[in-house]
């Protein structure tokens, strides 16, 4: 077992770690639909709460990843690898566009030019344009597991002292503001790792995270915008979801096979694809 566990739920561990997978990979798929797509309804918002299962099961995987994996350097070569892959299939879902690089509409240099053709620097104006770019040109969930995975190796592995642990972590939280799921998820990958022989601890910690993830605190809008905010979204209260599907986790991985160990690499990107093809094509 993994996390530790009050034996007295015992008999509601039936699932392993290959059925978690499958199931958190669904209700990825209807939710990326249900968000990419302009469905209004209460489905949507029902889907939307049942969904916020996938991105904390995704950080106990990376956690669990780190604890069993063989090879970590391989293993952050191909979470790198496929976050890079991931990059222009999950920018086309999220704006129908097929060049991720060049979404917002313009560009930076005719702001450089006034009416008469004359050439000026605007630093504002500089800032501004790249806010805007940035802001659009979000990096998947897979960037922001990645970095989790750098973050925990950095607090497990690396010898520095904890002031440089701390300062490298601030930058790796304030980078994620480039990804999906930006610095909560990095803290439920360190929270699952450190905290797994310790139960209470691990789920107060993850409710401060549910709690911030839920009310969207964010600091910076991107990495160049700081922009705090607060605003509360009714489907994210999923998140509370989570320690009671966790209880049916039995801590195994299930078969051991190729399918098993490739399915979500794949099907990650390649999903995103096809949504983002029928984007651009609708």
């Amino acid at each position: 077992m993994y996390i530790s566990k009050d034996n007295r739920f015992e008999k509601y561990e039936i699932i392993n770690k290959n059925v978690l997978k499958y199931i958190v990979i669904i209700l990825m798929l209807f939710d990326h639909i249900c968000s990419f797509f302009p469905f209004t309804s209460t489905p949507v918002i029902i889907v939307g709460i049942i969904s916020r299962l996938t991105a904390p099961t995704m950080a106990l995987s990376i956690a669990e990843g780190y604890h069993y994996t063989r090879d970590i350097d391989k293993y952050m070569k191909r979470m790198l690898i496929f976050s890079i892959i991931s990059y222009i299939p999950y920018n086309m879902c999220r704006t129908a566009y097929i060049n991720p690089f060049h979404l917002y509409p313009g560009s930076i240099i005719p702001k450089f030019m006034s009416a008469s053709g004359t050439v000026f620097i605007d630093p504002n104006v500089f800032l501004s344009s790249i806010n805007s770019t940035l802001a659009i040109n979000e990096s998947s969930v897979i960037l922001t597991l990645f970095l989790g995975l750098i973050t925990i190796y950095l607090w497990d592995k690396i010898n520095i002292s904890k002031y440089w642990k701390l300062v490298i972590t601030l930058f790796i939280l304030w980078l994620s503001a480039f990804s999906n799921w930006d610095y909560y998820l990095i803290l439920l990958c360190l929270i699952f790792y450190f905290f797994k022989e310790d139960s209470k601890k691990m789920w107060a910690l993850y409710t401060v995270v549910a709690l911030l993830y839920i009310f969207t605190v964010r600091l910076f809008a991107n990495p160049f915008h700081f922009a705090f905010t607060m605003d509360f979204q009714i489907h994210k209260i999923g998140m509370f979801l989570v320690p009671l599907f966790f209880l049916m986790y039995n801590g195994k991985s299930g078969k051991k096979s190729a399918f098993n160990k490739w399915f979500f690499y794949i099907f990650y990107p390649g999903h995103l694809l096809i949504l983002g093809l029928i984007r651009f094509l609708v």
